[in-house]
């Protein structure tokens, strides 16, 4: 079974940013800076992911295994949060 992450901007659903069970690493790093898998309960729910947070994945993209897509992805996400001045990105994970 496989659990996508959705980035949630003004209650709407964007494209699917990264999967709990294939992007693995990214998901210990982010378990590891900010308890991850405390936030979802059976990998489902709303979790809130500080931008910050997220510039440091990027700048390990290599050491995470982010793919292309992924890593595409993710800046989109926070292209999104610092247009809206927004300190967190919020993911919808089902």
């Amino acid at each position: 079974m496989s659990i996508n992450a959705y980035p949630v901007f003004d209650d709407r659903m964007g494209k699917v940013s990264f999967n709990l069970y294939r992007d693995g690493d990214l998901v210990e790093f982010l378990d590891t800076e900010m308890q991850l898998y405390s936030e979802i309960h059976d990998g489902m729910g709303m979790i809130n992911i500080p931008v910050k947070i997220l510039q440091k994945a990027l700048r390990q993209s290599g050491k995470l295994n982010l793919q292309e897509k992924t890593a595409t992805r993710l800046q989109s996400d926070l292209a999104t949060a610092k247009a809206k001045k927004e300190d967190i990105v919020t993911y919808y994970c089902f």
